[in-house]
């Protein structure tokens, strides 16, 4: 976040300081900062009921009904049901728990959709537009992904926070180049992930999933270009490494590999690890080129 101003007022941005693309609508001068976002070609907008906007909704939104980016702060704190006014989003991300429903089928545009899941998100059947999906605390009844709608087009997926996840249905997202998982303490199986045997998934990357038992099922993405299973319990052996002619990056961080053998990392261009005692090489020495 940063501010920046003309003719003495000051704006709220989001986004990286060169290339600011989000400014922040304080509620006591909602034209004046949609004029800003306008005249600096800004096509997106934040709300945050902690940080400028008093107003108990968003009514406004029907008067900018071409906005493209939305996002929403403290979303439990305000009512978002005018949000579908935005027929041109393709950019959503929702911040917290609203009491209110959003049907992503209202927005036939949208690219990308960010936000913890709640009950009264609903997601459809398909949604041929969305190419980056990131969901928390994502609770489905079955714990499978079957729940979800499927994504012909969807790039990039993000599970985070998800207590009774598992990976069955992953095939309703065939076009996915990464998948990244985190914090799913009951993931067990990988199996699912042989789907992408002919795919073209460059990133898999899996964060505290202490219970995974199966890592080396990867073996059959032969697209893998990078890897990552930080915080995943243990490895028996990174043997199926060599069976992944593409890749270029693993990283095992608080991640044992019981065997110790290092050996298949040493071709790699990039390597990230604890150091073990009963490894067969250190850090400093697969850095060194082994």
């Amino acid at each position: 976040m940063n501010a920046r101003e003309t003719s003495g007022t000051q704006f709220q941005l989001m986004g990286p300081p060169a290339f600011p693309q989000s400014i922040f609508i304080e509620s006591d001068r909602i034209e004046a900062c949609m004029e800003y976002a306008q005249k600096e070609g800004l096509t997106g907008i934040a709300i945050s009921p902690l940080g400028g906007f008093r107003l108990p909704n968003l009514l406004f939104l029907k008067s900018f009904p071409n906005i493209e980016k939305l996002t929403i702060l403290h979303s439990e704190m305000i009512d978002i049901s005018s949000v579908p006014t935005l027929k041109h989003l393709r950019y959503l991300q929702i911040e917290g728990k609203p009491k209110q429903p959003i049907d992503l089928r209202d927005f036939p545009l949208l690219h990308e959709f960010r936000a913890d899941w709640w009950p009264k998100l609903q997601l459809g059947d398909t949604l041929p537009t969305l190419q980056v999906l990131c969901l928390g605390h994502y609770a489905p009844r079955t714990g499978a992904l079957t729940a979800l709608p499927r994504v012909p087009e969807l790039k990039d997926l993000e599970l985070v926070h998800s207590s009774k996840l598992t990976l069955s249905g992953i095939d309703r997202f065939p076009s996915l180049r990464r998948l990244s998982v985190a914090y799913c303490p009951q993931l067990t199986k990988l199996s699912p992930l042989a789907t992408f045997r002919d795919s073209d998934l460059e990133i898999l990357e899996f964060k505290n999933c202490k219970n995974l038992t199966d890592h080396d099922e990867v073996r059959a993405i032969l697209s893998l270009k990078r890897l990552a299973f930080n915080s995943c319990g243990e490895i028996p052996s990174l043997r199926f490494l060599n069976d992944l002619p593409l890749l270029e990056s693993f990283s095992f961080v608080d991640t044992t590999i019981v065997d110790g053998d290092l050996t298949p990392c040493l071709r790699l261009k990039f390597v990230g690890f604890s150091d073990k005692r009963h490894y067969s090489h250190r850090n400093a020495d697969i850095k060194a080129g082994g």
